[in-house]
């Protein structure tokens, strides 16, 4: 809802409309550059776990900046060791900007450079790096999938997508003749966070009823996410662990209340990186 605010609000001063709604400008982020081909780039990431930043890529100086939500500096100038040359038709994309899908450990920051076509080139065509400029993975002379089927009717295809195995990268080539593609599939450790168009509008993953309850309680849960194992938690009233439930995607949990004592609990929906929702019930015998 909030992106559709935002578009709507970049029309109305683009075509100076006036009309009566609760339209409020924000923020105003001035992108540019030397180059006309080339310069800044805007757009949105999903660190993981809804943690979001505001993007700028600067082309002409091979860095790039994330804000806050409230548009205040997280990390400004990050370097990138590799340049677009528009010259020879080189263009190196930004993007998969992440501290939870390349590797198992969350407190680094990582980030994909793809180049737009598979050439020889004297950086890698596709490489994930660290903000330190470590390299984390490469390939030469490989392209990236964007989308199939153009010319009889396309379907989305990205260089990294979730599967019911886990997230993949998808890289191709062709031979020299151009008779065949060979087509790469790597794993990675963690999943590709929700994107924009996916964010979850609501925060009410768990319902609970009836609530009091005299003898037995359900769980309605919606998962976050069906690309993850999530854990539903019960605590008593000094936070003790009685019960704990594996949850995957949308579950109907049915607890019987018989061997609980009177009093209140306390539940927990999270998975190894964050609790989603936290919640209290109570048992009245």
């Amino acid at each position: 809802m909030k992106k559709t605010i935002l578009i709507i609000a970049s029309i109305i001063m683009l075509c100076n409309i006036n009309i009566n709604a609760q339209v409020t400008l924000e923020h105003t982020f001035v992108t540019g550059g030397t180059s006309a081909a080339m310069g800044q780039e805007f757009f949105l990431t999903n660190l993981g776990n809804n943690n979001y930043k505001y993007v700028i890529y600067d082309y002409d100086n091979a860095k790039f900046s994330l804000y806050n939500m409230d548009y205040s500096p997280f990390m400004l100038n990050i370097e990138i060791p590799v340049i677009s040359d528009p010259a020879n038709n080189t263009w190196y994309r930004l993007g998969y900007i992440t501290t939870t899908l390349f590797d198992c450990d969350s407190s680094n920051i990582e980030y994909a450079m793809m180049l737009d076509s598979p050439k020889p080139n004297k950086h890698p065509n596709f490489a994930i790096y660290r903000t330190d400029n470590t390299v984390v993975f490469s390939k030469d002379t490989c392209g990236t999938y964007f989308s199939i089927g153009l010319g009889s009717g396309s379907y989305e295809m990205h260089p990294i997508m979730n599967t019911s195995a886990g997230a993949k990268i998808f890289l191709f080539n062709t031979d020299s003749t151009h008779t065949y593609m060979n087509t790469f599939i790597y794993g990675l450790c963690g999943i590709l966070p929700e994107n924009i168009a996916e964010i979850h509008q609501s925060n009410e993953f768990v319902s609970v009823y009836p609530n009091p309850t005299s003898n037995n309680i359900n769980f309605k849960i919606t998962a976050p996410s069906n690309m993850e194992q999530y854990e539903l938690t019960i605590f008593n009233s000094a936070f003790q662990t009685v019960k704990s439930n594996k949850i995957n995607g949308k579950t109907n949990f049915y607890l019987d209340c018989e061997y609980f004592s009177s009093g209140v609990y306390f539940y927990s929906l999270q998975n190894k990186n964050k609790v989603f929702q936290t919640g209290k019930f109570i048992i009245s015998k």
